[in-house]
């Protein structure tokens, strides 16, 4: 794989949450913090932990540590705690900033980083494998979200890669 192809999987990425959050913005008031018998208790809490996980990926593709991770994991989530959809959505946006920079700098997608874990210990992933389970994170999650709006009565929202190398 290439470092192009890498990076449009990381778009498609990006273009998926931000289908998420304009299709959440144009409910009534009361889906992205109501609360739903379901994996997680609200749509913002999704995508809080969506956010947060996205947040231990890149760190790890950095190779920082465990500790530092968990201490950035930590002070951005809690800015992310009980926020709009709107300031949220543009945290999204300042963390897919920071993929984009570190992302191009990169040349072999196919880099091996070693992590050190405190319960799996040394953890050894290629950049491309850690890339790809950002998305199909992503997806898993953005399909949680749509299954929590078919509970309440709304439609979920197309997502799917086809859709976006169609678009």
């Amino acid at each position: 794989m290439t470092n192009n192809q890498m990076i449009k999987m990381y778009d498609y990425h990006v273009w998926a949450n931000n289908q998420v959050f304009q299709h959440l913005k144009q409910l009534p008031d009361g889906f992205f913090n109501g609360t739903v018998k379901s994996v997680f208790s609200s749509i913002s809490e999704v995508l809080i932990h969506l956010y947060a996980a996205d947040i231990i990926w890149l760190e790890t593709m950095k190779e920082s540590s465990f500790d530092d991770t968990i201490k950035k994991v930590e002070h951005r989530k809690s800015k992310a705690a009980g926020t709009s959809i709107d300031n949220l959505e543009a945290l999204y946006e300042e963390l897919s900033t920071e993929y984009y920079n570190f992302l191009s700098n990169q040349s072999n997608p196919e880099y091996i980083i070693s992590a050190e874990h405190p319960q799996f210990g040394l953890c050894e992933f290629t950049l491309v494998d850690l890339v790809h389970h950002v998305v199909n994170h992503g997806t898993y999650h953005r399909g949680n979200i749509s299954a929590m709006l078919h509970q309440q009565g709304e439609r979920g929202v197309p997502t799917d890669y086809a859709f976006f190398i169609l678009k």
